[in-house]
C-alpha cells in the first residue's frame, strides 16, 4: 500500500512469522494464502517475491469483497459500497519501466475491464503475455534486457462505506524465470485470453506498452487510502435490498388470512392462478383438483367408452 493509515488507526503489523529466513513479507496481510490489500480487492495468486517467467503473467484478483458485493452480469451500483474499476501496471525502480497490464482501454482482455471479464465470477483471472525486453533465463547482469524486479502495482477506484477511496497496492515479483521469445501454443486454450501480442502473433515490443514512470512521492500524494483495512479492520456497509422474502402477512391460528394478503388466498389454503379471483370464484384453485358437475362426469364417461369400443373393433378387424 502506497500511504500510511490515517492517525488513531493501527499501521499494518507482521501478520506472518516463521517464514525460514525468506523475503520479508511484514508489509503484507496474508490469511491463507489471501492477500488484503487496502481496497476491496483481494489478490489470490501470485504471491510476494514470487519467480515469475513462462508464457505468461497470471494474476487472479478477488473484487467482490470476500464475497460481500455483487458482481456483473448483476447490478453492482451502491451509493455505500462498490467496486468502480481497477487498473495494473508492471513496474520497476530498478530498470525505471512501467508497463499496462490493464488499464480498460480496449475490449479485449487484458486491457478490458477486468470486471466484465468472466462474468458472474467473483474471481478474476489476468493473463498479460512478457513483452519482448523480458525475454530470457535467469537475471540479466549486464543490462542487455529488462528483467529483474518488479511490483505488480494495482490501482482500485472504490466506494467504501459512502466515501470514494482511491488506492495503490505493489506486489513485488521477479521476472528471473525462463521466457521464450515466443509464446507456446498451449496458451490458445487459456482463458481469458493471454495477451497483449504482436500482429504475428509473437510478444508485444516493450515500447507499445511502456508508460513513463511516476515519482514514488506523486502516487503517494494521489492515494486516498481508508482509516483501515478493508474486510479486515473495517465492516463493510451495503444497502439493503426489500425485493425478496415472504410475500404477505403472517396468517392466523384459525387458517384465516393474514393483514395484506388482499384477495388471493382462500380460505381452504389454496393459491389462485388469477388475481383478485376469491373464494366464491369459479377459476380453479392453482393446485387444487377441478370439480365436475355429474351432467359433465356422465359426457365423459360416455366419451371414454367410445374409445374403448372403437378399440375393441380395431383389434377384432
Amino acid at each position: 500500500m502506497l500511504g500510511s493509515w490515517s492517525p488513531g488507526q493501527r499501521e499494518l503489523h507482521v501478520r506472518q512469522n516463521g517464514n525460514n529466513n525468506g523475503p520479508d513479507t511484514s508489509a503484507f496481510t496474508i490469511v491463507n494464502g489471501r492477500i488484503y490489500t487496502p481496497g476491496l480487492g483481494i489478490i489470490l495468486a501470485p504471491q510476494p517475491f514470487t519467480p515469475m517467467g513462462g508464457d505468461f503473467l497470471h494474476i487472479a484478483l478477488d473484487v467482490s469483497g470476500d464475497g460481500k458485493l455483487p458482481v456483473p452480469p448483476r447490478n453492482i451500483a451502491d451509493p455505500l459500497t462498490q467496486v468502480f474499476n481497477f487498473t495494473l501496471f508492471l513496474t520497476s525502480t530498478i530498470t525505471q519501466k512501467n508497463f499496462t497490464i490493464s488499464n480498460i482501454t480496449t475490449s479485449t482482455p487484458p486491457f478490458a475491464d477486468i470486471l466484465d471479464q468472466e462474468l458472474g465470477q467473483t474471481v478474476k483471472h489476468i493473463n498479460f503475455e512478457w513483452p519482448d525486453c523480458l525475454v530470457g533465463d535467469g537475471n540479466d547482469e549486464e543490462g542487455a534486457t529488462a528483467r529483474g524486479d518488479y511490483n505488480i502495482s494495482i490501482h482500485q477506484n472504490y466506494r467504501l462505506n459512502g466515501v470514494d477511496r482511491y488506492t495503490i497496492f505493489n506486489l513485488p515479483i521477479s521476472v528471473t524465470n525462463s521466457i521464450q521469445p515466443f509464446p507456446g501454443a498451449g496458451q490458445l486454450t487459456t482463458k481469458p485470453a493471454p495477451g497483449p501480442l504482436s500482429a504475428n502473433g509473437g510478444r508485444m515490443q516493450c515500447a507499445m506498452i511502456e508508460n513513463p514512470l511516476v515519482d514514488f512521492q506523486v502516487q503517494v500524494n494521489s492515494v486516498n487510502n481508508p482509516p483501515g483495512q478493508p474486510m479486515r479492520d473495517i465492516q463493510i456497509q451495503t444497502s439493503p435490498r426489500s425485493d425478496g422474502g415472504q410475500v404477505g402477512a403472517n396468517g392466523q391460528d384459525d387458517g384465516s388470512r393474514g393483514t395484506g394478503g388482499g384477495q388471493n388466498g382462500g380460505v381452504s389454503g389454496q393459491g389462485e392462478i388469477a388475481p383478485n379471483q376469491g373464494a366464491g370464484s369459479s377459476r380453479p384453485a392453482l393446485g387444487a383438483a377441478v370439480r365436475m358437475s355429474s351432467e359433465s362426469l356422465s359426457v365423459v364417461m360416455i366419451g371414454m367408452l367410445g374409445v374403448v369400443v372403437v378399440l375393441f373393433t380395431s383389434v377384432s378387424l
